[in-house]
């Protein structure tokens, strides 16, 4: 089994970003509420589900403000929302990338259920928001390839046609 180091250090290769603060990624990979060793030592972390919730709403944010800066519409924003932050596609970004071997999970556990990888995902993602702000943060969206065609900028031709 991987020491929690490891799983932080996977994480962060994963995802192209070195933490500052290694426990707020200990955090987001926190799916037990047991004590954790860390560096030698026993210590409590929180369960990730708080930082999953940061995660969810600061995706959301970048991924808004991509969206609103194509001019494409509201109901367009529904549909990249739900294709990128629904459970079923951030489930799949986190095994596709092999997040699922840096979670850390209740000793007898063997499973990852999908709710857990997607929870974990979120919270990766606002651990990332608070240890390097919003650009580091879309730059792990990218990353992760949490992108849509969607976002790509509209480019309007206001010049009337040539006849």
């Amino acid at each position: 089994m991987a020491t929690t180091e490891a799983k932080v250090a996977n994480c962060e290769e994963i995802i192209n970003h070195r933490f500052t603060n290694q426990l707020l990624c200990l955090e987001a990979l926190q799916a037990s509420g047991h004590v954790l060793t860390w560096k030698g030592k026993f210590i409590r972390v929180h369960k990730n589900d708080r930082m999953a919730v940061l995660g969810d709403t600061v995706a959301k944010s970048n991924i808004c403000r991509l969206w609103f800066s194509t001019g494409r519409s509201k109901g367009q924003w529904t549909q990249v929302e739900q294709a990128l932050l629904g459970n079923a596609n951030l489930t799949a970004v986190g095994f596709r990338n092999n997040l699922d071997r840096c979670v850390i999970l209740n000793q007898g556990t063997t499973a990852i259920s999908d709710k857990t990888m997607a929870t974990t995902v979120e919270a990766i993602l606002g651990a990332v928001f608070i240890d390097g702000g919003a650009d580091v943060l879309g730059a792990v969206l990218l990353t992760l390839e949490l992108t849509h065609q969607l976002l790509e900028a509209v480019t309007l031709n206001l010049l009337p046609p040539h006849i």
